[in-house]
């Protein structure tokens, strides 16, 4: 016979880290320390139609890149320290999508810079994923998010399923949802 937990104890560990939980067994030992990510309420809106820019300067929608693709989407500057902590996780999760039709989309958005700017810093940091920018704050405007990192989170449909900060564990429960086939 498998013990059942009899207490579940939320531990706060701070906005940038999440949740932690500390199960119990039968005789009140602890027995895991598990993240747990904070609720995430439900959200589905358009993605903002705006003209955004890739790194050689062409014109860009970011509807058009994504492709019917569920993405993670990290609105970020160069100059955001918490930012670059990412591109790390970005990359792994860039890298660990399949090279298939309907697979995850990785995208930068790089908000209130120059194109130029972006891409020498892209180059010269060795970014792998798509990188777009919005150098004048049209989707950021258009979105109503005033900071970076912000990590979006979009369904294959092209809509917004999650929006937060820095990329932590709710995102990324976000994000499984969103690959997981449908039943």
């Amino acid at each position: 016979m498998r013990p059942r937990l009899s207490i579940l104890i939320l531990i706060a560990l701070g906005p940038l880290t999440g949740c932690g939980a500390v199960a119990r067994g039968p005789a009140g030992a602890a027995t895991a320390l598990q993240p747990v990510p904070p609720p995430v309420l439900p959200i589905d809106r358009p993605l903002p139609d705006v003209p955004l820019r890739r790194l050689d300067g062409s014109a860009a929608r970011l509807g058009e890149v994504l492709a019917g693709r569920p993405a993670l989407v990290s609105l970020w500057a160069t100059w955001c320290e918490a930012c670059t902590e990412e591109f790390a996780a970005l990359g792994r999760l860039h890298a660990g999508a399949p090279a298939r039709a309907g697979a995850l989309a990785v995208v930068g958005l790089s908000v209130g810079e120059p194109v130029e700017a972006v891409a020498a810093f892209a180059r010269r940091e060795g970014l792998a994923w798509a990188a777009l920018c919005d150098p004048e704050f049209q989707f950021a405007d258009a979105l109503g998010e005033k900071r970076v990192p912000t990590t979006l989170v979009v369904s294959a449909a092209g809509r917004i399923t999650f929006v937060g900060g820095q990329l932590d564990g709710a995102a990324l429960a976000a994000l499984r949802r969103e690959l997981e086939p449908a039943r």
